[in-house]
C-alpha cells in the first residue's frame, strides 16, 4: 500500500533527500487451517541487515493495542527495520477459535512461523523480536529455537500463573453472569479454556531457557513497581540486557476509541533497537504503486454455530480510490446469486470486530452461502490514512463513500448484484446513512445492531444516549425489590434517577407531539420519519436487533413514533431484542445468539426474495 510519504536523509551525507514511501503488505503464513494473517511493513528504499518479529497479546489486549503496534511496524520500516506483525492461531483475522486445543503449543508455533516468514520477505540474516504482555513470553520463548539478535520484552508474562490469575479476576469482575462453555472462563469478552488457563499458568520465564546473541531489553510500565526478577535470570544466562520503564500502557490498553499511543514507549524501541545499525539508501528500490486488489486468500475449515464443518475462503482485499482501504472478503465454496454482506467498524475496533464477532458473523455468513466483506474505514483499523488527520475516530467524516466503494468494489470485481449492510453502534450510524445516500446501489436492507445515534454531529454530547441507556436499567430495576431497598437506604443517586426521569418525559412528550403532528400533516414529519419513509420508497428493509438493556428501540421510537411503529408493525422494520446482551456482545452465549438470529433473519430474507424473483420470472398472473 502506497501511503505515509516521509522524507529520508542520511546525517552528515550530501546524498539527495529522496521522497519515500511505506509499503503494508497483508498476506498469509502457510495454508489451510493453520495459515496465520500477517502484515509486513517496509520503507524499500531503506536498506539495512536485520528485520524485526512483533509478537503481539491475546484476548482483549490484542484488539486494544492494534492501532499502537501498527504504528510500531511502521516506525521500524522508517528506520530502516522491517517489520511483520500476525495474528495467532484463533485471533484476529487467523483461522480457529478460542475454544481450539493446545493455544499455547499452538501460539509457540505460530511465533516461529512467523519469524521464518519474516527471514523470506526480508533476506536480511539479522532478526529482532518485540514481544507483548503474553506474545513477550511467547517471544523469549520462541528464543530457544531461534537466532534472535535483539530482544524487547514489553510487560511481560513473567509468570504465567499470575496473568493467568489475573484473567481469573476479570471475569469474576464482570457485571453480568459467566455463560462461557463449561471449564471455561470469559474474560473482557474472550474464552479461555481451563485447558489454556493450564498451559499460561506453567510459562515461568524465569526459569526459561532463552537465547539472545547481542542483547535484551525489558520493558516495564511506569505506573507499577519496578520488577527485575527477568533481568537476573538474564544476568545469570548471560546475556546483556537492562531494564528501562516507559509511559503510556493504560493509554494503548483504553477502550478502542480512547487508545492513546505510546509515543515515547515507542520511540525507546525503535531507538533501541535500531541504535548502531547501519542503514543506506537505495533510489532504485523506490516503490511503484500498487494495483488495488485481492493480495492474497486462504481456504480452511471452519466449524459453524450449528456444528456442520464447511471450507471457507478468506481473501485480504485492498480496495477505493488509492487502494487505501482495507478488508478480509469471506466466501463460500458456490452461491454468488445471495446478496454479499458488508459489516463496518464497530466503534473504533478495527475490522475484526468487538471481541471478534465480525469474524465469527462473517465465517458463519460464508457457510451459509453469503459472501461477507468486513472492512476498515479510512483513519480506522488497516485503512491507514491518506493524509495527514485524527484516526480512530469512530465518526469519520468519508464513512459512506467508504461504504460505497466497498459496495462498488464487490460488484466490479467479484460481480455481487444485491447488498446487505451490517453495523454495530457507530456502524450503525454508518448503515443508516449509506442507505439514505447511496441510491443508486443495489442494498437491499440495513442491518442496525445497538444504534446509539441517528444523526451524530461532531462535538456531539453523548449524554442523551446514556440517559437512555440509565431509563432502560431503572426500568428493570423497577421489578426488582432489592432496587427498592438500596433506594429506600439512600444507596441511589436520586439527583440523577430525577434528572433522566425528566428528561425522559420531555422526550416522550416530544414524540408523541410529533406524531400527532405526523399524522395530521405527514410532510411536517420529524426527520427521522422522513428518513425512514425515503428508505422504504427506495424499497429497502431496516432490521434492528438491540441488546436487552440497550436503548436502540427507545430512540428510535423517540425519533419517529409515528412512521416507526406503523413499520414494526407492516414488516417493513424488523426488530429483535438480545436476552442478556451488553452493548457489544462481550459474553460468549449472547455473542453465539445475535449471531444466530442475525444469520436466520438474512436467511429468512434471502429465501422469500429468491422465492418473489422466480415467481416473477416464471410469468405468474
Amino acid at each position: 500500500m502506497k501511503r505515509d510519504a516521509v522524507v529520508l536523509e542520511p546525517a552528515g551525507a550530501p546524498a539527495p533527500v529522496i521522497d519515500a514511501t511505506i509499503r503494508r503488505t497483508p498476506s498469509y503464513i502457510g495454508t489451510g487451517d493453520s495459515a496465520l494473517f500477517a502484515w509486513y511493513h517496509e520503507v524499500p528504499a531503506l536498506r539495512t541487515d536485520c528485520v524485526a518479529v512483533i509478537c503481539p497479546p491475546v484476548g482483549s489486549e490484542y484488539t486494544r493495542s492494534h492501532r499502537s503496534l501498527r504504528h510500531l511496524a511502521d516506525r521500524l520500516a522508517r528506520a530502516g527495520i522491517p517489520a511483520l506483525r500476525f495474528d495467532y492461531h484463533g485471533v484476529g483475522d487467523s483461522p480457529g477459535t478460542d475454544l481450539d486445543p493446545r493455544r499455547v503449543e499452538t501460539w509457540r508455533a505460530d511465533v516461529r512461523g512467523a519469524i521464518a516468514r519474516a527471514r523470506a520477505l526480508s533476506g536480511r540474516p539479522r532478526l529482532f523480536l518485540v514481544g507483548v504482555r503474553l506474545g513477550a513470553s511467547l517471544a523469549a520463548l520462541a528464543t530457544g529455537e531461534a537466532e534472535v539478535e535483539r530482544l524487547v520484552l514489553w510487560n511481560p508474562c513473567v509468570k504465567g500463573s499470575s496473568y493467568a490469575r489475573e484473567l481469573r479476576a476479570i471475569a469474576l469482575s464482570a457485571q453480568r453472569e459467566a455463560q462461557a462453555p463449561e471449564g471455561a472462563i470469559e474474560c473482557a469478552g474472550f474464552v479461555f479454556t481451563s485447558e489454556t488457563l493450564d498451559a499460561i499458568a506453567a510459562i515461568e520465564l524465569a526459569r526459561a531457557e532463552i537465547r539472545v546473541r547481542d542483547r535484551a531489553l525489558v520493558l516495564g510500565r511506569d505506573d507499577t513497581a519496578p520488577d527485575r526478577a527477568l533481568n537476573a535470570h538474564l544476568d545469570e544466562l548471560g546475556i546483556a540486557n537492562e531494564y528501562r520503564r516507559a509511559p503510556g500502557w493504560a493509554g494503548m490498553m483504553a477502550e478502542h476509541q480512547f487508545t492513546v499511543v505510546p509515543d515515547a514507549a515507542l520511540d525507546l524501541i525503535v531507538g533501541w533497537l535500531s541504535s548502531g545499525v547501519a542503514r543506506r539508501l537505495s533510489p532504485e528500490a523506490m516503490l511503484a504503486r500498487e494495483d488495488a486488489a485481492c493480495d492474497a486468500g486462504i481456504s480452511f475449515t471452519f466449524t459453524t454455530h450449528a456444528g456442520r464443518q464447511v471450507r471457507v475462503e478468506e481473501s485480504a482485499c485492498r480496495f477505493g480510490g488509492d487502494g487505501h482501504l482495507f478488508g478480509v472478503l469471506s466466501r463460500p465454496d458456490a452461491d454468488a446469486s445471495r446478496p454479499a454482506v458488508v459489516v463496518f467498524n464497530a466503534g473504533a475496533a478495527h475490522h475484526v470486530g468487538p471481541n471478534r464477532l465480525h469474524v465469527e458473523l462473517a465465517r458463519n455468513l460464508a457457510a451459509l452461502g453469503f459472501a461477507c466483506l468486513r472492512f476498515d474505514l479510512e483513519s480506522l483499523g488497516d485503512s491507514v490514512n491518506r493524509r495527514p488527520g485524527r484516526e480512530n475516530y469512530p465518526y469519520p467524516h468519508g464513512a459512506t463513500a467508504d461504504g460505497r466503494a466497498a459496495l462498488e468494489f464487490l460488484r466490479e470485481r467479484f460481480g455481487y448484484a444485491r447488498f446487505v449492510a451490517l453495523g454495530l453502534c457507530s456502524g450503525a450510524h454508518t448503515v443508516f446513512h449509506l442507505g439514505l445516500e447511496a441510491d443508486d446501489l443495489p442494498l437491499e436492507e440495513i442491518v442496525m445492531v445497538n444504534p446509539m445515534q441517528f444523526y451524530w454531529v461532531e462535538g456531539m454530547s453523548l449524554d442523551t444516549s446514556r440517559k437512555f441507556e440509565d431509563m432502560v436499567q431503572y426500568r428493570r430495576s423497577m421489578r426488582d425489590p432489592r432496587r427498592w431497598l438500596k433506594l429506600a437506604r439512600g444507596e441511589v443517586d436520586v439527583g440523577r434517577l430525577v434528572e433522566v426521569l425528566a428528561s425522559q418525559s420531555r422526550t416522550h412528550a416530544r414524540a408523541w407531539r410529533d406524531a400527532l403532528a405526523e399524522a395530521l400533516f405527514p410532510r411536517a414529519g420529524p426527520r427521522l420519519s422522513r428518513d425512514l419513509r425515503r428508505l422504504f420508497a427506495m424499497r429497502r428493509r431496516l432490521a434492528l436487533f438491540v441488546s436487552e438493556g440497550d436503548p436502540g428501540r427507545d430512540i428510535l421510537l423517540a425519533g419517529a413514533r409515528l412512521t416507526a411503529t406503523r413499520a414494526l408493525r407492516d414488516g417493513r422494520i424488523r426488530l429483535q431484542m438480545i436476552p442478556l446482551a451488553d452493548h457489544t456482545f462481550s459474553q460468549w452465549s449472547p455473542r453465539r445468539d445475535v449471531i444466530g438470529r442475525i444469520l436466520e433473519h438474512l436467511r429468512d430474507a434471502a429465501q422469500l426474495r429468491d422465492a418473489a424473483s422466480s415467481y416473477s420470472r416464471n410469468g405468474a398472473v
